[in-house]
């Protein structure tokens, strides 16, 4: 009796040539698959670096009112470098959908963008284009700077102005049923990461309690904001 392998089949050909057919098939599907994806990556990347460049260009034309003269003349560039770098992951981040088993990765991405984007369209219509200087001149401002000191004032300025950032962007791309407590903070996280560099630029000049207090209330905003675009998904889900 011959070898399983070379005993022929009705169609002329053994069992080995039967598997190195089969084997062969499916590389070359795999193959073709890793090829159309790779070509889909790639794409989906060059755009995501045609968006953090816009992105990041259109920062800092927002910004570009503002009085530089007590600035190093690095500062800008140095800024506008770090808005472009984080613009393309996070774009990255959403075109790729990108995710962990719990965590959606590429929501929080998409929050923090277009949270950006709503704190831009509001820095284009504020009056000063130092914010905080603006902040300190109205009622609310002043009274608080009076009342408790500037650094308390630039703490609640950030806690307010975020508030809305968050819950708006939060509101608009959260998912029906609304988030985990752990995925609001990481939305959060992330908007605060895109936020943080106009904050600290825009701190150049004033005291280190001023920063401080403004990144804090930023970060703090964020949060809430985003908790609170949250339940209120979570709450029109139910009902």
């Amino acid at each position: 009796m011959g070898q399983g392998g070379s005993v022929p089949r009705r169609d002329g050909r053994t069992r080995a040539e039967l598997r190195d057919g089969v084997k062969e098939g499916v590389l070359a599907s795999i193959r073709h698959d890793v090829e159309r994806r790779g070509g889909r990556t790639g794409r989906l990347l060059l755009a995501s670096g045609a968006i953090g460049i816009a992105g990041a260009t259109g920062a800092i034309l927002l910004i570009s009112g503002h009085p530089f003269e007590h600035h190093p003349p690095w500062h800008v560039a140095v800024f506008s470098t770090v808005w472009t770098g984080l613009l393309v992951v996070f774009a990255a981040l959403v075109l790729l959908r990108v995710r962990t088993p719990a965590l959606p990765l590429w929501r929080a991405a998409a929050i923090a963008i277009v949270g950006l984007g709503i704190a831009g369209a509001c820095s284009a219509l504020c009056p000063d284009p130092h914010f905080l200087t603006w902040w300190l001149a109205t009622p609310a401002g002043a009274s608080l700077a009076g009342a408790a000191g500037t650094e308390l004032s630039a703490l609640c300025f950030g806690l307010s102005s975020s508030v809305f950032f968050g819950g708006a962007s939060a509101l608009l791309l959260l998912s029906k049923s609304g988030d985990s407590a752990l995925e609001s903070l990481l939305h959060a996280a992330f908007l605060f990461v895109l936020l943080a560099p106009g904050v600290v630029l825009q701190s150049v000049g004033t005291s280190f309690g001023i920063a401080v207090g403004w990144l804090a209330g930023t970060a703090a905003g964020a949060y809430l904001g985003v908790l609170a675009a949250s339940r209120v998904r979570a709450r029109l889900a139910r009902s």
